[in-house]
């Protein structure tokens, strides 16, 4: 079987090199960029995907040192330059802890055949501390918080925590295993609320420690925890993710439990084979809901598309139940493809009017927006679509979706952005982006019975009509938030208390085959 990639996303940048036809895999390569941005895809001697992960690790921190010292070196003297890649010398010797790699750590802890605990502290923004004040100052402070971590657990232990919570002696070994992260590696079996206690009081003696700079200076310091409970061979690189998560959703502390994963694996399992058996079998269902004028809620102006699929037993699933995991499984491209080809269907037999959401990641998917562009060549809808862009605060490149919005309003498309009022973000967007709605944050509008809230949403609705852009308020589920929508002004309405997300027959059979567009 040829290569392939891994699209578990916590092995992303590892492929399997080849897979015999028992299932054997013959080694693997890991991608990365190099100190100058360049992709550079190399083989490892690897026996399995997570040790793989763990070299691809080692490599992109090694690539981090290049890249900062390329960075520092470039705004630098040739004197500076020399002292520079002296420091860098000694940072690299540090950094590695005497030579040992992270493999040589996980060697270490997977000697320990007991159940144990393994977590990794990461010392918030360490980068900034060796650029001001030197790769020296840097070593002495992770050193210091070594001896401070030690010290808090002898004190927890004089004050009998553990033995009042069943551990006899606390054993414990803290290594230093990469620049700015110690692993503190506990030999015994810690309840959640016990660890949990132990991070906490960890992360206060760091955050409240004096950190010397000089001897009329300090600083103060904070440090991510990311912990697991997992067997031996693997549980440096399970408190590597869970760092990593750790800090992508910006919590002072996580924990990943190998042994609770394992018994939901079934579950995950489940998810897949669904996955697999909706883009298999073309079962991907939009679901539709009305979207209604303001002074007409008798007939939908138009309907809005939802993704649904269907379970083994023929039950609907909503987004919530698959669309992350489709994602990460890289199923998402094949279920949008039959999504977008069942929505352009149901416009072209019944001449009706629809909104298609798609997400900043959807215009950056060359092979969606093929798809996108050829059905509306082919079934000549686009004066009667709109294009809801969905998840608007991940836009990077204004530039990049004003060029995806110019290609569609060259063929009649309209298009929106959801959440207005959700963060800043939405204000620059209304600015630079050529739309022709905005689709209220729903947060918002079912709050409007609040006078402060309904003041701002007056106001936003005030901002948009200045603009040209007509507003739709979601979330209507009474009869009271419908009235307050109406009296601030808003253009369109959309929520349960009007219509239901529904299949298209249900849809046909309450409001007849057609529906309008919004003008």
């Amino acid at each position: 079987m040829p290569i392939r990639t891994i699209t578990d996303k916590h092995y992303k940048g590892v492929s399997e090199l080849y897979r015999k036809s028992d299932g054997q895999v013959t080694g693997y390569y890991v991608t990365y960029r190099d100190a100058d941005g360049k992709p550079i895809k190399k083989r490892v001697d690897a026996q399995t995907r997570d040790e793989a992960l763990l070299k691809l690790m080692e490599i992109k921190h090694q690539v981090d040192l290049d890249k900062k010292g390329k960075n520092m070196g470039a705004t630098l003297s040739q004197p500076d330059k020399k002292i520079l890649a002296d420091e860098n010398k000694k940072r690299q010797v540090s950094a590695i802890s005497s030579g040992k790699t992270m493999q040589d750590h996980q060697k270490m802890i997977s000697r320990y055949n007991d159940v144990a605990i393994v977590s990794l502290i990461d010392i918030v923004a360490f980068d900034d501390i060796n650029i001001l004040y030197g790769y020296e100052t840097g070593t002495r402070i992770v050193s210091e918080m070594q001896t401070m971590i030690k010290g808090t657990l002898q004190e927890m232990e004089s004050k009998e925590i553990f033995r009042t919570q069943g551990v006899g002696v606390l054993s414990y070994d803290i290594y230093h295993v990469y620049a700015d992260k110690l692993c503190l590696f506990i030999k015994n079996d810690l309840n959640h609320r016990l660890l949990e206690y132990v991070v906490k009081q960890l992360s206060q003696s760091i955050a409240n420690h004096r950190f010397v700079i000089s001897d009329d200076s300090h600083i103060h310091l904070n440090a991510t925890f990311g912990a697991t409970k997992a067997d031996s061979s693997v549980s440096l690189l399970y408190a590597e993710k869970a760092l990593q998560e750790a800090k992508r959703s910006q919590k002072n502390y996580v924990f990943y439990d190998s042994y609770a994963i394992d018994k939901n694996e079934h579950i995950v399992n489940k998810v897949y084979e669904t996955l697999l058996n909706n883009i298999k079998q073309e079962t991907v269902t939009p679901y539709f809901q009305g979207i209604f004028d303001a002074d007409d809620n008798h007939v939908p102006n138009k309907f809005e598309s939802l993704m649904r699929l269907m379970d083994s037993e023929g039950h609907v699933l909503s987004p919530a139940a698959f669309m992350e995991k489709s994602k990460e499984y890289r199923l998402y491209t094949q279920l949008m493809s039959q999504m977008i080809e069942k929505v352009f269907d149901v416009m072209d037999k019944h001449d009706v009017a629809m909104t298609l959401n798609l997400s900043y990641l959807d215009i950056n998917n060359s092979e969606l927006c093929h798809t996108l562009m050829q059905q509306i060549k082919q079934k000549k809808v686009g004066s009667r679509l709109t294009v809801e862009i969905v998840e608007s605060e991940q836009i990077e490149d204004i530039e990049q979706v004003n060029e995806f919005i110019f290609s569609l309003k060259k063929k009649g498309v309209l298009i929106a952005i959801d959440d207005f009022g959700s963060g800043f973000s939405n204000f620059d967007n209304i600015a630079n982006l050529d739309i022709d709605f905005v689709k209220l944050d729903g947060s918002l509008v079912s709050k409007i019975d609040d006078e402060k809230y309904r003041i701002i949403l007056e106001n936003m609705v005030k901002i948009c009509h200045d603009l040209g852009i007509k507003t739709i308020a979601e979330y209507i589920s009474d009869e009271t938030i419908m009235r307050l929508a109406k009296s601030i002004g808003v253009d369109y309405l959309q929520g349960y208390h009007l219509h239901k997300p529904e299949h298209w027959e249900s849809v046909s059979a309450t409001f007849g085959p057609k529906g309008g567009n919004i003008a």
